[in-house]
């Protein structure tokens, strides 16, 4: 099934090519702390919560927002989920194999990334990337807090059978 394209290409498109080029691009240039198998796994994890988010809060009986330009899939859509939107998840549990924060620095580590990531997504709101009809930044802010936490947990997991073979140079 090919999906359709935008009906106007305009900010929101422009907004997730340009987001997703440059995370990408971030991803290639720094240093990378996380095995392959790690990469994959949190990779397909977060494309899995984006998914399911949508599927659940972004349809009847809940309708909580809707994503780039209406409440139906396009190509685009797609490129936020699979490609965009696992970027920062993945920098959040990069670094944190790099610094290795205990205790209180992990807390302050977690809500620092999910205040990145509420920047992120009030700009994405900014760009109509997301239009909210019920739901607010206070909730993405509890959502990440849980989210980056289960990632950090997840990664530690699968290093422990997998782990990276990272050094600090290039």
């Amino acid at each position: 099934m090919i999906l359709p394209l935008p009906e106007k290409f305009d900010a929101n498109e422009i907004f997730i090519l340009c987001s997703t080029v440059l995370t990408l691009a971030l991803m290639y240039k720094l240093p990378r702390y996380l095995s392959i198998v790690t990469i994959i796994i949190i990779w397909l994890f977060n494309v899995f919560l984006a998914l399911t988010a949508d599927i659940t809060l972004s349809v009847k009986p809940y309708e909580l927002y809707y994503t780039i330009d209406h409440n139906t899939h396009e190509l685009f859509d797609e490129l936020l989920h699979f490609v965009t939107y696992p970027t920062l998840p993945y920098f959040v549990v990069n670094f944190y194999h790099f610094f290795k924060p205990k205790g209180v620095k992990l807390i302050s580590y977690i809500v620092f990334w999910s205040g990145i990531a509420i920047m992120l997504e009030w700009i994405s709101v900014k760009f109509h990337v997301f239009t909210y009809t019920g739901w607010n930044l206070l909730l993405s802010f509890v959502v990440y807090l849980v989210v980056f936490t289960a990632n950090i947990w997840l990664a530690d997991f699968i290093e422990k059978k997998h782990p990276s073979k990272w050094t600090t140079t290039h």
